[in-house]
């Protein structure tokens, strides 16, 4: 086997293809940094091997256009007007040209710090990093699925070695992704103790997930994810993503607070070397990087960030933490802090800073907003198991809105989209409440029925994002709620009978709990429609039609 880093061979990644990408036409295709630039009207969207490596990359990709486009003078002077215009001027491809001819020069500037196998800085790597006993691990530590032989359908040569494109994307994906825990101790880390590097936290992407603006094609995406006031400020010129400052060493920089969104969206939470043999990775070594702090850090356009009570009490000011997607019910528990309005003290989450800036850029939108075109909103994240040592699962969620309501009619849609997401989520509760009191009635034990709650929630998954795709600045709230109600409310009652057709004919009759009140199939019809009625607004809908489902005693 012989080192990576000795090998003649170089591995440019701004025109060596390693990014994989779904085209506008739905064709894959595996591109180069200049050829996704290039093409990025013809891209749709990043598309590799999980939904986190796609949030990774196009981070990556964020940088290079932000870096690329700073010296724009309509930026220098931080003029919100101008601002806009240069926004709306990515958007709709205007200035293509010159956008293209910043990126290929800022590429050609930064290309030598982008080869995977330069001997003395390989991209996001350190050359000489080593244990003292020179040990390293598999390839398969690069790959989240497949470290345990037990949990991955890799086989063969796949779990032996990696090609250097793919290497390349698991590389990116392991300095934003990567679990806490121990690692191995790197000779040079003055942290490393019986040759061990003790738990410092996850990457970045890891503390809140990410928030992705999808336009129709990659150019749009990179726009809606930009935030002119905060990655090109005042801190821009020291704002470095790790290509543009010194290499690494085995140690720590000694700095635990970003910079700003370039040098925060590349952090080197690790120091990871990369070991090949015949033109292909064959292992790895991962150790401690820089140490990042959590609270406070908030230049990240895409993450949307909650205020920490504890956290605040215990430091005497306000203390704001990356606000992590939820793992059950993503789509109804998250599209309220997107588009939560408040901002300041007295709002407890604030949403992703791509969000809330949208209607800034209203004013250079009239050419694009005409046609009104569809955003996909994707919320991507990780959830770790114990002292987040370990991936337990991970977070990908989608939900379609209109350009307009984020940009123009947020004030009025926002209220409309999360009372209705509510109202749908506790009229869910109520259902698992339902199937709690039946199974009580059958067999004396209240259980809630949480089987009952998602279900439900996830047959209406796909109605809902159809709801919001079809939300306009010209809808009539009252009445496309109550249409949505009535939707999910035919739909609820529908799980209804199929809980009540499942239980044993005892439970019509009943039985007393230990309070002497009667339990029974009509209690149980009682708790929905009571449900209905607050949330829903339901009157007598809902009780003829839980007797015509054939739920009436007898």
């Amino acid at each position: 086997m012989t080192d990576l880093h000795d090998e003649a061979e170089a591995y440019d990644l701004t025109t060596r293809p390693w990014i994989m990408c779904l085209d506008v036409h739905g064709e894959r295709r595996i591109l180069s940094v200049r050829e996704t630039f290039a093409q990025s009207r013809e891209v749709l969207r990043i598309a590799g091997d999980s939904p986190q490596q796609d949030l990774a990359l196009l981070r990556l990709l964020l940088v290079v256009f932000w870096r690329a486009h700073r010296q724009d003078p309509r930026l220098a002077d931080g003029s919100p007007e101008e601002a806009a215009e240069w926004w709306g001027a990515q958007f709709t491809g205007d200035e293509d040209a010159q956008a293209g001819q910043r990126i290929q020069s800022y590429l050609d500037k930064v290309a030598p710090r982008w080869d995977l196998l330069h001997p003395s800085h390989p991209f996001m790597q350190v050359a000489d990093l080593h244990t003292a006993k020179g040990e390293h691990s598999p390839v398969r530590k690069l790959i989240p699925d497949a470290e345990s032989p037990y949990f991955t359908m890799r086989a063969g040569k796949g779990l032996e070695s990696l090609d250097f494109a793919e290497a390349a994307r698991w590389l990116v994906h392991l300095q934003a992704w990567n679990y806490s825990g121990i690692k191995s101790g790197a000779v040079g880390d003055s942290r490393v103790k019986g040759g061990k590097g003790y738990p410092i936290g996850t990457g970045w992407s890891g503390r809140g997930g990410g928030v992705i603006l999808h336009g129709r094609n990659l150019a749009e995406t990179l726009t809606l994810n930009t935030v002119p006031h905060l990655v090109f400020g005042e801190q821009a010129e020291r704002d470095l993503p790790v290509w543009e400052r010194a290499p690494d060493g085995a140690g720590a920089r000694g700095v635990e607070h970003a910079m700003g969104p370039c040098d925060l969206l590349t952090w080197q939470i690790r120091r990871v070397r990369l070991f090949s043999s015949q033109g292909r990775v064959t292992g790895v070594l991962v150790a401690n990087g820089d140490r990042l702090e959590s609270q406070n850090e908030m230049s990240d356009p895409m993450t949307a960030y909650r205020l920490s009570g504890p956290q605040s009490k215990k430091a005497g000011r306000d203390v704001w933490m990356p606000r992590a997607h939820s793992e059950t019910r993503t789509l109804w528990r998250g599209i309220g802090p997107l588009l939560a309005q408040g901002e300041g003290a007295k709002a407890d989450v604030r949403p992703p800073s791509t969000v809330m800036e949208l209607p800034h850029m209203a004013r250079e939108a009239e050419d694009f907003l005409d046609e009104d075109p569809l955003v996909t909103v994707q919320l991507v994240g990780t959830v770790y198991g114990t002292q987040d040592a370990v991936v337990v699962s991970t977070v990908d969620e989608t939900m379609p809105l209109r350009l307009s309501i984020l940009m123009r009619d947020k004030q009025r849609a926002a209220p409309l989209i999360t009372s209705t997401a509510e109202a749908t989520m506790q009229v869910a509760i109520g259902l698992g409440q339902f199937a709690g009191v039946l199974k009580q009635a059958a067999s004396g034990d209240y259980v809630f029925g949480a089987d009952a709650t998602e279900a439900f929630l996830t047959s209406l998954n796909e109605p809902f994002k159809a709801w919001l795709a079809a939300l306009t600045p010209e809808t009539d709230a009252t009445e496309y709620r109550a249409k949505w109600f009535k939707e999910a409310e035919r739909v609820a009652l529908e799980h209804a009978r199929a809980l009540a057709s499942s239980v044993s004919p005892s439970a019509v009759i009943g039985r007393e709990d230990d309070e002497g009140r009667l339990v029974s199939v009509a209690t149980a019809r009682a708790h929905l429609e009571c449900s209905f009625r607050k949330h829903f607004g339901s009157k007598a809908q809902g009780t003829k039609t839980l007797a015509e489902k054939g739920m009436a005693t007898s």
